[in-house]
């Protein structure tokens, strides 16, 4: 196990380094082209762990994944999904893309179960399973290299005209200077962090409810897969339709505290287990709506389209700095109630840390509401 925490620890911190300076590349070059470099690279290092390298070169694997899959694609993924529509229409974009992935992972997750159970041992199961995402890359890099619309981010369109980008580092850092750009990544952090402590949700059902192991893992999957792709969609639609991602998030976060606190609220015992479920869902709504729209709000901050990727990167950068260390921090708020008297305190404290969380997080889209109508006003009497 402290192996495997050395290699998902330099994944993370990999990752953290490479948002930003990922976000600037975006900028730089063709979404397109870095998405397919992005896949057919994640496919051969893929390849390379197929071949079970020992753990020196499984912990530099794991830093090449980090590269190919946020250094690469990620802002570029972010900034194509942005190119399509206007300020209007980023909800649905955003939205869409949420549950397209949610739909897409669970036909690939059931994939790779069946290619798992193909293999005699657990050993042969997780090298099939690689093999099978790896080559899954590299047919996904062909269709997007033949259907993907190829994008010149060295020409940006004003007024229906096609005029050079006047991309240079001094956008850059108009961009990383925008407080507006830095407080929607307060909201992505505030989201993603209660996310992380929702994740005890199902163990805590099952100790303190008395749910049933097929139970809880039928919620599991109802959480990840079902509760992504309907809050998504529905995110996305009615954010566009009240006209602001970024009211909605706010709207979203006090469902979130209200929610959190009813887990505190309700008495423990299978009498409740209707009333923890109803929760459980609500909950689970709010939480995965937010998470759908981070990177719907670029637009709504006044970032220009040709900057969005730099966007994305400051909002990424923000947003999930909590891998590198909260996993721990949740892991040990649990643990550190095992065995005692109150064994369900650990579990109480996440909810608690869930409601604060919530509420920093509506204080925040307050507080960009107000600071982006301000930046409208004095854009329009410029």
């Amino acid at each position: 196990m402290t192996q495997l925490g050395i290699i998902m620890s330099a994944y993370g911190i990999v990752n953290f380094i490479c948002y930003f300076p990922g976000g600037v590349l975006a900028d730089k070059f063709s979404s397109k082209s870095l998405i397919i470099v992005s896949c057919v690279g994640t496919a051969l290092a893929g390849f390379w762990f197929w071949t079970m390298p020992s753990f020196i070169w499984l912990v530099v694997i794991h830093g090449i994944f980090a590269i190919t899959t946020v250094f690469t694609f990620w802002a570029a993924m972010v900034k194509s999904i942005n190119r399509l529509g206007g300020p209007e229409e980023q909800g649905r974009l955003f939205g869409a893309l949420e549950g397209g992935r949610g739909f897409i992972g669970t036909i690939a997750a059931f994939g790779s179960v069946f290619v798992f159970g193909l293999a005699a041992d657990g050993i042969g199961g997780m090298k099939n399973a690689i093999l099978y995402y790896s080559i899954l890359l590299l047919v996904i890099a062909v269709l997007i290299a033949i259907f993907m619309e190829k994008d010149d981010p060295s020409q940006i369109v004003t007024d229906g005209e096609k005029k050079k980008n006047p991309f240079n580092m001094e956008d850059v850092v108009a961009v990383a200077k925008m407080p507006r750009v830095w407080l929607a990544g307060v909201l992505g952090i505030c989201n993603y962090s209660a996310l992380i402590f929702h994740g005890y949700i199902t163990a805590y059902l099952s100790e303190a409810f008395g749910l049933s192991a097929t139970v809880v893992a039928n919620l599991s999957v109802i959480r990840t897969y079902f509760m992504m792709m309907v809050g998504a969609i529905v995110a996305g639609i009615i954010s566009d339709k009240i006209g602001s991602r970024i009211k909605f998030i706010g709207y979203a976060f006090i469902g979130m505290a209200v929610f959190a606190t009813a887990y505190v609220a309700i008495p423990a015992g299978p009498g409740a287990v209707p009333i923890i479920v109803a929760n459980f869902v609500l909950y689970g709504l709010c939480l995965y709506s937010i998470k759908a729209l981070y990177f719907a709000t670029i637009d709504e901050v006044l970032v220009p389209k040709h900057l969005a990727g730099t966007a994305s990167g400051i909002i990424s950068l923000v947003t999930y700095a909590p891998e590198m260390f909260l996993y721990v921090v949740s892991g040990n708020m649990v643990d550190k109630y095992v065995g005692t008297a109150t064994p369900l305190q650990g579990y109480i404290n996440c909810f608690i840390a869930m409601a604060i969380l919530s509420v920093i997080g509506f204080i925040s889209a307050f507080v960009l509401v107000k600071l982006n109508n301000k930046a409208i006003e004095e854009a329009n009497m410029a």
